[in-house]
């Protein structure tokens, strides 16, 4: 790093004339303008100390250069924008900075204060009551399937164990997983009707809507692959979505309510104490 700096020093030396190196509780000044300075350390860890000599002193003048234009065009802008338009320009950075500072510290408050986690028995509350505000926008499946080459050995076997899904069947299936392209057994999954068609093509020959009133097990073949499904409940569009589907929606809701009660409790207790230890006083309108 020392090299570096020494480097660096050496590249403005070649185009900065030497009396521009004075050294002020130890900054050097590359660059001034008007009364304002640029100084080495504003700046030396925006050139890779990997660039070339050559590369460095094309790089370190164009961020002089930058420099030294946006602060004249700024000297500029107040010599010749009117008043009102700088003094609306003043509040509105001002505005801004208190509210960074302010939502800086609501973060701060709100990392402090919550954990990202609210209790199972309260979001399932939660549902129960709204269950009607989480509708469905397409038909969805709760399914298991296996996707495997249409030549395998065991497939009336797995066929057989699938269509059964009991603890034991599902133990045995997975002890055979290796033998299949594709599967999901363990934790059948809530799919819509074209993400399942993605996954087995061949269903979309089939009419679910008839066909799941008489049975629950499906075979699809292609030339390929053997797909079996097993659909364990359905929900039709416009209908309330099931629990599992909207759980992460419900969490993020709770949470979002939690932290709007604790600012709204936050903001009053931190001005009532104020007004009571003196730092603010509202004073009574004359009529």
């Amino acid at each position: 790093m020392k090299y570096f700096k020494m480097r660096l020093v050496i590249i403005f030396i070649f185009f900065i004339c030497c009396d521009n190196f004075q050294k002020s509780d130890k900054r050097i000044k590359i660059a001034r303008v008007n009364s304002t300075f640029l100084y080495l350390s504003d700046f030396e860890n925006e050139i890779s100390p990997e660039l070339s000599y050559e590369d460095s002193i094309i790089m370190s003048r164009s961020i002089i250069d930058d420099w030294a234009i946006k602060k004249l065009v700024y000297s500029q802008s107040l010599l010749y924008l009117h008043d009102s338009i700088q003094k609306r320009l003043a509040k509105m950075v001002e505005n801004y900075r208190s509210q960074l500072w302010i939502n800086t510290y609501r973060n701060f408050l709100s990392n402090s204060h919550f954990k990202n986690k609210i209790d199972s028995s309260k979001k399932v509350i939660y549902y129960k009551k709204n269950k009607g505000n989480f509708r469905l926008k397409d038909d969805i499946y709760r399914v298991a399937y296996i996707i495997l080459p249409e030549n395998n050995n065991n497939l009336k076997l797995i066929m057989s164990r699938f269509r059964n899904f009991s603890d034991t069947d599902l133990f045995f299936l997975d002890s055979l997983n290796y033998q299949f392209d594709e599967f999901l057994l363990d934790k059948p999954a809530w799919l819509n009707k074209n993400n399942l068609l993605k996954k087995i093509p061949a269903s979309k020959i089939f009419n679910f809507e008839i066909d799941l009133k008489k049975r629950n097990f499906f075979v699809f073949k292609d030339s390929l692959q053997v797909y079996l499904l097993k659909v364990f409940d359905y929900k039709k569009y416009n209908t309330p979505a099931p629990y599992e589907i909207v759980e992460g929606n419900i969490e993020r809701i709770l949470i979002n309510k939690k932290k709007l009660d604790f600012f709204k409790n936050f903001n009053k207790e931190i001005l009532d104490d104020a007004i009571q230890a003196n730092k603010v006083e509202i004073y009574p309108q004359v009529p």
